[in-house]
């Protein structure tokens, strides 16, 4: 299921019910960014800052590609999982108002079973249509954004020390 709407304030939104799950998507090139300079990482006992690993044999890039086909003969079962009302089936909405350079705005929900989904795809489709920014669609889960990587209060690794975003060292 896809389809495109024209909202009255000018966005254009592509609606769709996702097939394959989630994480067996590929990455944005925004999530490609923040994979490939994620938070450096402070061990007990070193002075210095552990390298990233991400460009190495074993950090999360390699490791995905060799992974990755290892993990298409459940793209099945999770259909079936999905038939059967176990697993939602996820539907996207997404428009671009920045251009295609900036990351797009994305309203995702979760709906079990299949006659929901397409009611609550239509509901998506019309909302959308009549402009409503966030809309409540009846049976259906709104999922937030997805957590990115630079976000939330790790500590950060300087020259002071460990801190916390926002904090100061006392």
């Amino acid at each position: 299921m896809k389809q495109t709407v024209l909202a009255p304030n000018g966005l254009r939104w592509t609606i769709r019910r996702l097939i394959v799950p989630t994480g067996f998507r590929p990455l944005s090139r925004t999530e490609i960014l923040d994979a490939a300079t994620p938070r450096r990482t402070m061990v007990e006992g070193l002075t210095h800052q552990v390298p990233d690993a991400t460009g190495a044999w074993t950090g999360p890039l390699p490791l995905g590609f060799l992974l990755f086909p290892l993990t298409l003969p459940l793209v099945p079962l999770a259909l079936l999982l999905r038939r059967i009302r176990v697993l939602p089936w996820t539907i996207e909405a997404r428009t671009s108002p920045w251009g295609r350079r900036y990351p797009p705005v994305v309203l995702t929900y979760a709906v079990r079973g299949g006659d929901e989904t397409r009611r609550a795809f239509e509901q998506l489709v019309e909302a959308l249509a009549r402009g409503d920014g966030s809309p409540v669609i009846d049976g259906a889960e709104k999922l937030g954004q997805a957590r990115q990587p630079h976000s939330g209060a790790a500590p950060v690794v300087g020259t002071g020390g460990p801190r916390r975003f926002g904090k100061e060292r006392r």
